[in-house]
């Protein structure tokens, strides 16, 4: 009778260890599903980060090289106000000559001139998408030549004037835009011409 008792408290406890065996192997199981489950979030979170940072850095190398392929350098805009003219200047213009910012109300007349403009007036026509080209009232004739042929390709949108306040001996301003250089270039002038004529913040034809 106490061998049977005694087989039986034994059998009883097999018992209790397979099932405490199990119990432990399906909390082993689902730790282990749970450990892939973190991994696997943790993996699609690091791949998510390094595709966002990819295509952040592919959106500068773009924006960098489709700005260095655009004529002349950015100036920073400033503020398009309008000042009665006599009146001083509230600022400090960021560019010679000043490609934004304060200006009269009135433009200036598309076209070709012999007689130095008024700053404030001309980057009212910036503001309208024109292009206001200028040169140093000293430099060859020849230049000056060459520079009146070519404004005279367009019929609007286009100022030619000397200004003896540049600092290169040709300069090219379009709102927001600038480009200097020593010589005449055709093809640079009008690249820069076909690429901000019209492009002002005022559209008017």
């Amino acid at each position: 009778m106490m061998e049977e008792q005694l087989q039986e408290s034994q059998t009883e406890l097999s018992k209790k260890d397979r099932r405490e065996l199990r119990r432990q192997e399906e909390e082993n199981i689902r730790a282990g599903f749970e450990t892939s489950r973190k991994r696997k979030k943790l993996l699609k979170w690091i791949v998510s980060v390094l595709i966002l940072a990819a295509l952040v850095w592919g959106a500068y190398l773009w924006a960098k090289k489709s700005e260095a392929d655009k004529p002349g350098e950015a100036v920073p805009i400033q503020p398009a106000e309008h000042i009665q003219p006599g009146q001083p200047i509230p600022g400090i213009y960021l560019s010679n000559p000043p490609v934004s910012g304060w200006h009269y109300g009135q433009t200036t007349e598309w076209g070709s001139y012999n007689e130095e403009l008024i700053d404030q007036n001309v980057i009212h026509n910036l503001e309208h998408g024109g292009i206001w080209i200028t040169y140093k009232p000293d430099v060859p004739s020849e230049l000056v030549d060459n520079l009146k042929r070519l404004a005279g390709e367009y019929k609007r949108k286009i100022v030619l004037s000397p200004r003896s306040a540049n600092d290169s001996p040709i300069v090219l301003a379009a709102w927001g835009r600038l480009d200097k250089f020593d010589y005449f270039d055709e093809a640079r002038i009008k690249k820069f011409i076909k690429a901000y004529k019209d492009k002002g913040p005022e559209f008017v034809p």
